[in-house]
């Protein structure tokens, strides 16, 4: 269990936070008198330098030299790299945009907030997301490149993408066209199959960790809940533990399971899909409990049920998909790929037929075995069951000939 973040800390904005980090890095200030500046009166690097001096942890000289170097002193919080510019902040960190000086190129770097990288269980878990990032190379994943301590700062650095995520252009109230949504799905598939093929699983595929490039390339990103299906001690240590995100976590991860795999992921996807071309998400109930419940017992309503100009096929896709029993859904993202590209052929989607054919035809012969069973006492005499099959296939070769004697009629 981690210890709660210092008072302090938790009241820092993001430019003294920023400020704190390159004054610990450098040893002009530690982290108990960091700690000691309760609360600095109002925000930006100055009032927390004031708190400082107040508290007898920095002097006046020091505290005038540090807001004069304050760009130079923040942009180079990381050996190597030159901090350009903030992109995003999260729970547990800052996302900012920097230049590899070696290399002489754009970076993302993830910096944990001070009152997690106070804690070694945050940068382990950091390290773990870079070393898992690491083992996958695929055009339509966001890549690795490094992690670390400088300091007091820990950090990841992942390769710059940029573009937009399918969450942010959701907020702007994009609803997707279906061609460009399924192109952008077989894209993620494509990053799942690599994924897949290298014992791993991501656990957390949702539109706010697809990003899309400024030339149409989709990437996910974010592989923070990822984890190795061959990681035993993992899976026992978070079994009865629900990971992933309300709208679009599949049934068995709400349920804890030990033994979760890519069909996991491959329900996340269809979840996302499913809210790109409707513009909302499978099941858009506004409690967490009871969009877990839905998950777990709930139809599906078809996303061309909501959207009628949408097309069965994807219908069929995203059912299979989405199906509550994992058996029931695409075994691998391989499966899945050959049913999007029939799609974007024009074709009907091959395996999801199939599948809704069979268990169609496992639904109608299980209710005539129980209508058999129900009715033995009140049955009028007649024709046994398999008679019957064959008087209506009688009954529909008559009908077509008769059709097509019509149609010869008509032509003379």
């Amino acid at each position: 269990m981690s210890q709660p973040p210092p008072e302090s800390a938790a009241k820092l904005d993001d430019e003294q936070q920023r400020l704190a980090h390159a004054l610990v890095s450098r040893g002009l200030l530690t982290q108990e008198e960091l700690e000691s500046c309760k609360a600095p009166d109002g925000p930006g690097a100055k009032a927390l330098l004031t708190c400082l001096v107040k508290g007898g942890a920095l002097t006046q000289g020091q505290a005038r030299r540090a807001l004069q170097k304050l760009s130079a002193m923040v942009a180079e919080e990381i050996p190597g790299y030159e901090i350009v510019e903030k992109l995003g902040k999260g729970a547990m960190g800052t996302v900012y945009k920097a230049r590899q000086l070696s290399m002489n190129r754009l970076v993302a770097i993830k910096m944990l907030h001070p009152r997690y990288a106070a804690d070694p269980n945050f940068f382990k878990r950091l390290t773990r997301e870079a070393h898992t990032a690491a083992k996958l190379s695929h055009n339509n994943i966001v890549q690795a490149i490094d992690v670390g301590q400088a300091g007091s700062l820990c950090y990841f650095v992942m390769e710059y993408v940029p573009g937009t995520t399918i969450k942010e252009e959701q907020e702007a109230g994009k609803i997707y066209a279906e061609r460009e949504a399924i192109e952008i799905a077989l894209q993620i598939a494509q990053a799942l199959q690599h994924a897949h093929r290298r014992g791993l699983i991501h656990r957390d595929v949702k539109p706010a960790n697809i990003v899309l490039t400024l030339d149409g390339i989709a990437k996910l990103a974010d592989l923070g809940m990822a984890r190795s299906t061959e990681d035993r001690a993992l899976a026992r240590a978070e079994k009865g533990l629900t990971i992933g995100t309300p709208y679009y976590i599949s049934p068995e991860q709400i349920h804890g399971r030990e033994d979760i795999d890519v069909r996991a992921d491959i329900y996340a996807l269809g979840a996302t899909l499913y809210h790109m071309v409707t513009g909302q998400p499978p099941f858009p109930h506004k409690g967490v409990d009871a969009v877990l419940d839905a998950h777990l017992h709930e139809e599906l309503t078809p996303p061309d049920h909501i959207k009628p100009q949408l097309s069965s096929g994807l219908g069929e896709v995203v059912e299979i998909m989405m199906a509550k029993d994992r058996k029931q859904r695409y075994r691998s993202p391989d499966d899945l790929i050959i049913d999007l590209e029939c799609l974007l052929n024009g074709e009907p989607p091959k395996l999801a037929r199939q599948r809704i054919e069979a268990a169609t035809l496992r639904e109608l012969a299980e209710g005539e075995a129980e209508e058999e069973e129900g009715d033995d006492v009140s049955r009028s005499p007649g024709p046994p069951g398999g008679a019957w099959v064959w008087i209506g296939v009688l009954g529909a070769l008559l009908a077509l000939s008769a059709l097509v004697n019509l149609v010869l009629l008509l032509k003379r």
